[in-house]
């Protein structure tokens, strides 16, 4: 049986250590700058989302302090979840496991496609390499001699892609209890050009982790007295083993990560997206687990999550893409009335319980078929106007809102008869742009 109060107590000491430690010892002080780096970061991705939402829609719909705060508590239980895994089951990093590596090509890749900046990826990149040059190694001995290369061989690849489970299982958690929350409204155009409203959904956690180090050491060193595991811990064997005179230990040590969600829900609800989206990443991170692991006891068998890795993750995203777009809208045009993307916050819309949706029958008795209608019938009434509204459960409710220099905070979703400003997804990094900036200028354009 696994000591579960003792390694419980274990973690959280590590953490408040990592939090703390630098009030009594200065050098600890790596970690708190660690994590603002990372807080300012997701900052910084909060306040461009309400900068973008200020341009669609003149005001912001949250806070960007709120959202860190929010996004700091899921980020830090989060992180606990992603302790237990690594330690309770036994997931060790070592210095073998190429991060040093993996980061460099993350960042390259995000400047073809912000999509790319995903572990995933970098991992799936850095394997393969790794994959290629020991195959390479057989016919050309002489590469090991090469210290880059060499380093770059001996990567613990079923730990690394471990680790890109472990974080992607954490990401599915994070995805399900807050993906939908502070969902962004946006119009977009449909791969069949129809204008349709939708939601994006982008949240940032910054997690504050135990991980699980393996490491060699003399055996006369002191050792810390620790906490009697079972035979069958760890789960997964480092490949670093002890030579002469050394002894592997396994130590708990704290690091800082952060995590990304990014989607769109058009024929469904924020809610459901995320938890669609939530179950499949699931599935995905407990494939890439199994797979890794079946790789530690079979090394013939490591190219198996090296390449499960980036295109399973690729094939969720088109996936998830293809299943939205083919699906019916739910914010477009309704057959009678006018149906609401969403309300402005703060607005007397939102406070009367109206929201995304809702479809707006009448105004003082004036049936509204169109924004112009609905339009319209609001200046045609610059005081009380009393709306009768159908629910999305079905239910028809009148509101009486008091207008307020014009303003009540209905946002319709978009009609494809009207011109408008449409959000494009996907956007490319600072090398896509580059290429489609070159391509035009060989073509004239």
């Amino acid at each position: 049986m696994l000591p579960l109060a003792d390694l419980v107590k274990l973690i959280f000491t590590v953490l408040g250590q990592a939090f703390f430690g630098w009030l009594k010892e200065p050098n600890l002080l790596y970690y708190p700058f660690m994590l603002a780096i990372v807080l300012s970061i997701v900052f910084r991705q909060f306040r461009r989302q309400a900068e973008l939402e200020v341009r669609l829609f003149g005001v912001p719909f949250s806070q960007p302090w709120r959202q860190l705060l929010i996004s700091a508590g899921f980020g830090l239980a989060g992180g606990l979840v992603a302790s237990f895994l690594m330690v309770f089951a036994g997931l060790p990093l070592s210095e073998e496991l190429g991060l040093i590596y993996v980061w460099p090509v993350v960042l390259f890749l995000m400047l073809i496609s912000p999509r790319f900046m995903c572990f995933a990826y970098g991992g799936g990149v850095v394997g393969a390499v790794s994959l290629v040059l020991r195959g390479l190694n057989l016919v050309f001995p002489g590469l090991g001699s090469f210290s880059l290369l060499a380093s770059l061989m001996a990567v613990d690849l079923p730990a690394l892609m471990a680790l890109i489970g472990v974080l992607h299982f954490t990401e599915s958690f994070l995805i399900f209890i807050s993906g939908h929350i502070n969902a962004s409204p946006v119009i977009l155009e449909s791969p069949r050009g129809q204008a349709v409203g939708g939601f994006m959904l982008q949240r940032f956690w910054p997690l504050p982790i135990t991980a699980l180090l393996a490491e060699v050491i003399r055996a006369s060193e002191p050792i810390a007295q620790g906490v009697e595991m079972p035979e069958w811990w760890p789960i997964l064997q480092p490949l670093l083993q002890p030579g002469p005179g050394l002894i592997l230990i396994f130590s708990l040590f704290p690091i800082v990560a952060a995590l990304g969600y990014s989607d769109i829900a058009v024929a469904s609800t924020p809610r459901e997206k995320s938890k669609i989206s939530a179950r499949n990443l699931a599935l995905y991170s407990l494939v890439l687990l199994a797979l890794s692991l079946l790789s530690g006891r079979f090394p013939s068998l490591q190219v198996l999550p090296v390449l499960f890795a980036p295109l399973g993750h690729e094939y969720l995203i088109q996936a998830g893409n293809r299943r939205e777009w083919a699906g019916v809208p739910l914010y477009i045009p309704p057959e009678r009335g006018v149906r609401l993307l969403t309300v402005l916050p703060d607005s007397a819309a939102r406070g009367q319980g109206l929201g995304p949706g809702w479809v707006v029958l009448n105004v003082n008795g004036f049936e509204v078929n169109s924004r112009r209608d609905l339009a319209a019938a609001l200046d045609s009434f610059p005081g009380m106007a009393e709306i009768q509204a159908l629910s999305p459960e079905g239910d028809i409710k009148t509101v009486r809102l008091h207008q307020t220099q014009g303003r009540l905070g209905l946002i319709p979703v978009p009609d494809s008869s009207e011109p408008g400003n449409y959000l494009k997804i996907g956007g490319k990094g600072f090398l896509g742009r580059l290429w489609e900036k070159h391509k035009k200028k060989q073509s004239g354009v």
